[in-house]
């Protein structure tokens, strides 16, 4: 997948294209990158059109997905292009028309666009896929507008899903994005606590903009060079050991022994089992672990 955030000089040809924040990649956003597939395999250039922010962050909450994680996830679609524009004050007041004449017809040479039901763009959000849809005719490329997804009675949403995972929710956060919730990132040293108490864990630092499920431990799956390994999680600041209060998720994995430092890990947060609990002592937190490290394997066992 080619990865574009330079706009200045940008210039594509005969472009299918998915338009939309995309914070999570879930079910409903898989609808619209599956439409640009087809139109891929037609001899268009795929490309998924995201927002980045640029200098001052304009109205910029936390997200389900790190710039990284998005990433990876838009190279899983096999789709050709990431556009990620600069969502700068200049861009975010565009009039629509503006928007589809000089960014979509001008700079992309588009002949077709997918966005959902609830697509707004242009100054103030004036725009809506009814008038996408309109300029579509007046400028000469297609525009497939999607129903928002449901499932069972909720449509599925990133707001939906940011709400699932801030209340720890797991299961429904997964049942939503299509894959469990996940934290990416680089093997860390931390203060050597597990060798010592022969529980080791695997440490990863967190992105201050991702947002995260209530602090405490976790059932979770870590996947390593493709494989998957099964263990338990402490997301939070680790109050019994550390009055840093730096966020981080430490990872113990059942029957492993590798030397993981520096490597790049995925961690899925798939159970939540208790919050995050201050204890009096160093043995108590080690009985602790030892009983988290039980409670995960029971959950693990209706799977099996």
């Amino acid at each position: 997948m080619r990865r574009i955030t330079d706009v200045t000089n940008l210039k594509l040809h005969k472009t299918a294209v998915a338009l939309g924040k995309f914070d999570g990649f879930h079910l409903g956003h898989q609808v619209l990158f599956r439409q640009v597939q087809k139109w891929q395999e037609e001899g268009l250039t795929g490309v998924i059109f995201t927002f980045v922010p640029a200098g001052e962050k304009l109205g910029a909450d936390k997200h389900i997905d790190s710039p990284d994680e998005k990433r990876k996830k838009a190279e899983a679609t096999g789709i050709d292009i990431l556009l990620e524009y600069p969502f700068t004050k200049a861009f975010a007041g565009l009039e629509p028309e503006k928007f589809v004449r000089d960014i979509l017809v001008n700079q992309l040479d588009v002949q077709a666009v997918v966005v959902g039901r609830d697509f707004r763009f242009g100054r103030n959000r004036r725009g809506d896929a009814a008038l996408l849809e309109a300029l579509g005719k007046t400028y000469g490329f297609q525009v497939r507008i999607i129903e928002k997804l449901t499932k069972g009675h909720t449509e599925i949403s990133s707001s939906v899903i940011r709400k699932a995972v801030e209340t720890g929710d797991m299961e429904q956060a997964a049942a939503y994005l299509g894959q469990s919730y996940r934290i990416c990132g680089t093997v860390i040293h931390g203060k050597g606590l597990g060798h010592t108490i022969q529980i080791p864990t695997a440490n990863l630092s967190i992105d201050k903009d991702k947002i995260l499920p209530p602090f405490g431990v976790y059932a979770s799956k870590v996947i390593w060079k493709g494989q998957a390994y099964l263990g338990v999680s402490n997301l939070g600041c680790k109050p019994t050991v550390s009055q840093e209060h730096q966020i981080g998720l430490e990872t113990y994995l059942f029957a492993f022994c590798e030397d993981i430092y520096g490597e790049e890990l995925q961690v899925e947060l798939l159970h939540f089992i208790r919050p995050e609990l201050e204890f009096s002592s160093l043995h108590e937190l080690t009985e602790q672990m030892k009983k988290d490290m039980e409670a995960a394997k029971s959950f693990f066992l209706q799977f099996t």
